[in-house]
């Protein structure tokens, strides 16, 4: 038997958004950002378990997952899944960042998980239409 109070039967953590959150003590602050954290990255490994999209590297955090794909047709194949905005980031030595964001399905709270997947294209390399229309800026 575990002694961890998430174990205990009927226990049913509900993760609580950080901006309703009141600031007491940095401690406690940091615990609640590593529990969202957590939370975050397991939602995301539930959606990649029955979702084929590419996802090579992924990093947690307490406000998102940041999934870094290696080419656009990669970062395509998430928008055809699960829909979302792309956003251009800066020019940088040749190459632009495509962030495509997006979310998990909702849980039972209506909490979703945002996704940042993030894919760098070089300049004049083609780029499909559907990435195009759904650029923000």
């Amino acid at each position: 038997m575990s002694i961890d109070p998430t174990q205990f039967p009927g226990h049913h953590p509900v993760p609580v958004p950080l901006h309703i959150v009141s600031h007491d003590d940095d401690g406690v602050r940091a615990a609640r950002q590593v529990r969202q954290q957590m939370y975050n990255a397991r939602e995301v490994e539930c959606l990649l378990n029955y979702t084929v999209v590419p996802h090579p590297v992924i990093e947690a955090t307490h406000e998102y997952v940041s999934v870094v794909v290696a080419d656009i047709d990669d970062l395509g194949a998430w928008l055809y899944e699960r829909g979302g905005e792309v956003r251009l980031g800066p020019e940088f030595m040749g190459s632009k960042l495509y962030v495509l964001t997006t979310h998990t399905d909702a849980a039972p709270d209506g909490s979703r998980v945002e996704i940042r997947v993030t894919c760098a294209v070089p300049d004049g390399a083609g780029v499909m239409p559907e990435i195009v229309a759904a650029v923000t800026r």
